[in-house]
């Protein structure tokens, strides 16, 4: 197999996914999220033999970003994040430094590619469409690999949605609550979600939590499924 994709889930987190994407010809690998898996991932790159070149970001939240400092400097992967997210990596508010995790996004030897426009790319002879969403968080970006894999994020899952600022309107002590204010539009999460069955519908859909590697028909088949109120 050429090419493949190698889950890490962290389940203290809502079983967080982290993606590695291989190239097995080439031995070179892009990473999408990687909270929390520092370790287990580069264990699997060095047992593998893998050089990982890039390091994609779907949005900020710590469960997707703790330890991604470190990998980077580890491997020297290029970090991609939308710049509206980018400032939030160094705000020990949301970091992932609230928890106790020791973050630093500030290392000079950590190389970003900062973007502000959707992207057409080719990394280790993937065909990565960067595709800006927000909603979720104000960068929240989705990643389409060769024409048939969608990395969604903290959008659609499985059985429900991820976490937006209606779930927080009337939880004034949530902890939650200041960041998803702050951060979240509603409005255009919806619209995210929508569009993956709109423009995606032949995908496999791999999001930031639980189950990977779905196509939205499934979810469209689950008639408690709140996507299906949505329309």
């Amino acid at each position: 197999m050429q090419k493949y994709i190698k889950n890490f889930k962290v389940a203290f987190l809502n079983d967080a996914n982290s993606y590695l994407i291989v190239n097995q010809r080439s031995k070179k690998a892009i990473l999408i999220d990687g909270g929390y898996n520092a370790n287990l991932i580069l264990d699997y790159l060095k047992n593998n033999n893998l050089d990982l070149t890039d390091i994609f970001i779907t949005h900020f939240h710590h469960d997707h970003i703790v330890g991604l400092d470190y990998i980077s400097i580890q491997t020297n992967a290029n970090i991609h994040i939308h710049e509206y997210d980018y400032e939030y990596l160094f705000d020990d508010n949301v970091n992932g430094t609230q928890n106790g995790q020791k973050v630093d996004f500030t290392n000079p030897n950590i190389s970003f590619k900062v973007f502000n426009k959707d992207l057409k790319l080719t990394i280790n002879d993937f065909l990565i469409n960067v595709i800006h969403k927000g909603g979720h968080s104000k960068a929240t970006t989705f990643y389409e690999v060769d024409d048939q894999y969608l990395f969604v994020g903290d959008t659609l899952f499985i059985d429900g949605f991820g976490y937006h600022k209606k779930l927080f309107w009337d939880a004034t002590n949530h902890p939650l609550k200041n960041m998803f204010d702050k951060t979240c539009n509603d409005e255009i999460f919806f619209e995210s979600i929508l569009s993956i069955g709109k423009d995606f519908s032949e995908h496999l859909i791999y999001p930031g939590h639980w189950k990977e590697g779905f196509k939205i028909k499934e979810i469209i088949a689950n008639n408690n499924h709140p996507y299906n109120k949505l329309k």
